[in-house]
């Protein structure tokens, strides 16, 4: 069965990643693929940190201390996001979908690695 924790993760997750497509989506019509994903993590990684540590995971600790945890899981998530990306592409998916596994790829990561490293002091 699934944790509480968890399934609040994926409820905003699912905001955060509708948001990410719409974002990468409408960079697709200006700029390539990679560099659409790249910008619009850029723009999400605040919001993602502030509706995961408030909705998701309801941590209490320092915003700032959090914030610099967070940085490098993002970093961690995002690195593995743009490899399944750009193998995707090479391998001739369609770059929709090949959006859609790669930031499902992001999310995987991310929460496994916010639970462990970033948000370590819940609010009862």
């Amino acid at each position: 069965m699934f944790e509480r924790t968890f399934l609040r993760f994926l409820l905003v997750g699912l905001g955060n990643t509708a948001l990410g497509l719409a974002v990468i989506f409408g960079f697709r019509l200006v700029v390539g693929e990679v560099l659409a994903n790249l910008l619009a993590y850029l723009l999400l990684v605040p919001i993602a940190f502030l509706t995961q540590r408030r909705y998701a995971f309801r941590d209490g600790g320092g915003r700032l201390s959090g914030f610099l945890r967070f940085l490098p899981v993002v970093a961690t998530a995002y690195a593995l996001n743009v490899l399944t990306l750009m193998v995707l592409l090479d391998v001739g998916s369609d770059p929709r979908l090949a959006q859609i596994v790669a930031i499902s790829v992001y999310a995987i990561a991310s929460y496994w690695l916010s639970r462990r490293a970033v948000f370590r002091s819940p609010v009862p």
